[in-house]
């Protein structure tokens, strides 16, 4: 962020630097609340900022009584939603199950309160000074949404700062990196340059590249019945990502169960598959309680996230692709594969798949002849994935690691024993809320 606002005014634009001077505040990077954290980030943050010699702006807890104090039903429903995001995210817990237990219930209250005042010392200062944009990181957790929705607030015009797959910079105009239809119509800016897309695409099923090809290539694949008119795999995603991206990544689709049970009944002479992410694995929530009356079923195989199974050796033996928000829906497009999405994603505008709206129109579709789409946004894909990034003059990411070009990031002494211990804590809490859930779910 630093890199980018010291280009900014570099090139002429006068830049504002705002920083949380809370103390004990709860964000995504201090989740138990620790003063000595907080510290740590101020120090930091402070020395780095005279380092880079821009103006730095304290967000602080607002007077009593100010007007500023009092936030619409819509703002607070935003940080509501970016609260629920963080947590989400870093704890690896389903929305559902974020009320459950007094602990959450607590990191909840805490990290609304922070952002909270965050966003009322945003808006003190949006109402005193001249501002003509604002730019954040990322966005989306609550301590990083304020400027959005004071932007918001105030008709700012915004962007957005973040980093590609391969760990390159983008600046996001006027949008979020979630948001969908943005994306996608950045995806097709790119150029459909084939052999990107076989040096991409053959990379991800390169066991020396890909750990998740490496450990799983001496999966078997299933065995269907012989008699089998039609094999069709289901690609689950990681819910918690899906749902941590906010209301309008909500799937009609949402249990994925339901969506296969029905599937299987529908079409006894077909034979299913289904496949959870291995990075499910990690989701204290239960997500496989749902799956394990419909094992019974003679023409479903089930994978939970930490059986062996091969993504691509599995696209490569289905007719059909079924994915919920998945990258492989793109992968198997590329394969040449009918492919089918189910819910939203980042590729359900792109032209490679059906995409039914309805429980009702994806049983009917089964049904029929589907087809491969083309793969022209799937090379564009590849070429977005590995190509498409904003250049930074500040920051050198050419060895795959971020590293500050003509200033440095200063009080690390402090802020890296920091960063650590906030890393320790939450590992910490994932085990105890973990525990806490697994108790919950045995006493119903």
């Amino acid at each position: 962020m630093l890199a980018h606002a010291k280009q900014v005014h570099e090139e002429g634009e006068p830049v504002i630097l705002t920083h949380c001077n809370l103390q004990a505040g709860t964000c995504s990077s201090n989740l138990t609340g620790s003063r000595l954290i907080c510290a740590a980030c101020r120090h930091s943050t402070r020395k780095t900022a005279e380092d880079v010699g821009l103006e730095l702006v304290p967000l602080d807890m607002p007077e009593e009584n100010a007007t500023s104090n009092h936030l619409s039903r819509n703002e607070n429903a935003e940080l509501i939603e970016g609260v629920n995001s963080c947590l989400i995210t870093l704890l690896r817990v389903l929305k559902y199950d974020l009320n459950r237990l007094p602990l959450l219930r607590a990191i909840k209250r805490r990290n609304f309160r922070t952002a909270s005042a965050l966003l009322k010392s945003m808006n003190v200062l949006l109402s005193k000074r001249k501002v003509h944009r604002i730019e954040v990181l990322n966005g989306r957790y609550a301590c990083m949404k304020i400027g959005l929705i004071a932007a918001r607030k105030f008709g700012l015009p915004f962007n957005t700062l973040d980093f590609s797959c391969v760990g390159k910079p983008m600046v996001f105009r006027g949008h979020t990196p979630h948001n969908r239809s943005a994306i996608q119509e950045r995806i097709r800016r790119n150029p459909t340059d084939v052999e990107v897309a076989q040096e991409y695409y053959s990379a991800r099923k390169d066991r020396r590249l890909n750990p998740f090809a490496r450990k799983h290539q001496y999966f078997e694949l299933p065995s269907a019945p012989p008699d089998t008119q039609k094999k069709i795999a289901f690609f689950l995603s990681s819910q918690d990502e899906c749902e941590s991206l906010g209301p309008e990544w909500r799937s009609p689709f949402r249990n994925t169960a339901e969506v296969v049970e029905q599937a299987c009944k529908a079409y006894p002479e077909y034979y299913f598959c289904v496949r959870f992410h291995p990075n499910q694995s990690k989701i204290l929530s239960d997500i496989t309680s749902d799956y394990h009356h419909l094992q019974n079923l003679s023409n479903l195989r089930i994978y939970y996230p930490t059986d062996e199974i091969n993504t691509y050796s599995l696209v490569d033996w289905s007719d059909v692709v079924v994915t919920f928000a998945s990258t492989v829906a793109i992968e198997a497009c590329w394969s040449g594969k009918a492919v089918v999405q189910l819910g939203p994603s980042f590729f359900d505008q792109l032209d490679i798949s059906y995409t039914p709206g309805s429980l009702e129109e994806f049983i009917t579709l089964l049904g029929t002849n589907t087809k491969p789409w083309p793969n022209d946004a799937a090379v564009q894909f590849a070429n977005y994935d590995m190509n498409d990034f904003d250049e930074l003059r500040y920051l050198d990411y050419s060895a795959g690691e971020e590293k500050p070009v003509g200033f440095h990031r200063k009080g690390s002494a402090l802020a890296t024993p920091a960063k650590k211990a906030n890393n320790l804590a939450n590992k910490i809490l994932q085990k105890i809320i973990g525990s806490q859930l697994a108790r919950s779910r045995d006493a119903a």
